[in-house]
């Protein structure tokens, strides 16, 4: 094991917590090679200033909606009780933990000097995509190992899993959230209500011709979470968030309450199973877009489960996934 500190960073998307950060957020997520799949390198910065720039106005209205992105604070709050929490049983000195974003500040490339300088000898990377895809996991992974040869750092470096959606306590938080969530709701039958899981889409494309696992492990989490609720409810699978006119993952969510509507459901708990910080695909699509699509389509009772934020058994999850890679014995 290297001497001096271990390390752990928080990779996550980010968000623009104002006018003025959209553009350059738009444009850091499309010129994202494992985003756009294009490689060469003018040319997709080139299209993703196009986007950018196209969609900034249209993006400033839904932002403003929501009070622009909270994503930041919630990040930087989960690696602050994250680091509390290893701290209280970790032998020896604890790790130092941070967070950082691919796409607005604190960037990847801001926060790594700092671990540097702070005397971290070890480091462990953990984006916060539980569900592994090329475009979110693989491609957290990538900025930092390029950010690392800029700088001409080589601390020892370890990985988390590329997915982590199987974790217990991961699926307890989940399961709580959807709890608290259908207990407001007015016929406590757990067969009145159905349970949408809502995830991020991704193009078809993508998924077929880079074998990314993605929709299937969403698949397996979704189940696994049924488990941990006893199976009580009936559970659907939804995806969100489709751009452009090539064909996502289906069915969309719209299109599942537009047919729970068909079957007469009254009663629905979305939980975002595939986001572990409230963001725009939370705050505004799940909450506002399918909320206003559900009422008109007869659904009188629909209901957002909470993201999971800073659930103590979130944090627990994301402490044990630490754990197990950083305090796992060695070979005897």
């Amino acid at each position: 094991m290297a001497a001096g500190k271990t390390g752990i960073l928080l990779v996550q998307l980010g968000g623009p917590t104002k006018r003025e950060e959209l553009k350059e957020f738009l444009y850091r997520l499309f010129a994202d090679p494992e985003v756009l799949g294009i490689r060469f390198a003018p040319l997709r910065k080139a299209i993703a200033w196009t986007i950018a720039t196209t969609r900034a106005p249209e993006s400033a209205k839904t932002y403003e909606k929501i009070g622009w992105s909270p994503i930041r604070c919630w990040t930087e709050k989960s690696a602050m009780l994250l680091e509390a929490a290893l701290a209280a049983t970790w032998p020896g000195e604890p790790p130092v933990v941070r967070s950082a974003m691919t796409c607005s500040a604190p960037l990847v490339e801001d926060v790594l000097p700092e671990l540097r300088a702070a005397g971290v000898a070890r480091l462990f990377v953990l984006p916060l995509y539980p569900q592994y895809s090329v475009t979110t996991t693989k491609g957290s992974f990538a900025r930092v190992d390029e950010t690392l040869a800029e700088m001409g750092w080589a601390p020892e470096r370890l990985n988390a899993p590329d997915a982590w959606y199987s974790e217990p306590r991961f699926l307890d938080a989940h399961a709580a959230r959807i709890e608290a969530a259908a207990a407001t709701l007015p016929d406590p039958d757990p067969s009145a209500t159905v349970l949408l899981y809502s995830a991020h889409s991704l193009p078809v494309s993508t998924v077929e011709k880079r074998k990314d696992p993605y929709p299937k492990q969403v698949e397996e989490c979704c189940a696994l979470i049924d488990a941990r609720l006893g199976r009580r409810f009936r559970s659907r699978l939804g995806y969100q968030s489709k751009l452009g006119p090539v064909a996502w993952l289906g069915p969309s969510t719209g299109e599942v309450l537009a047919s729970l509507a068909k079957e007469g459901v009254k009663q629905v708990v979305v939980c975002p199973v595939a986001f572990v910080s409230d963001h725009v695909e939370t705050l505004y699509e799940i909450r506002m877009l399918f909320a206003d699509q559900a009422k008109a389509l007869g659904i009188p009772h629909y209901v957002a489960a909470d993201g999971l934020n800073d659930h103590p058994a979130f944090i627990a999850a994301l402490a044990d996934v630490c754990r197990k890679a950083l305090l796992r014995p060695g070979p005897a």
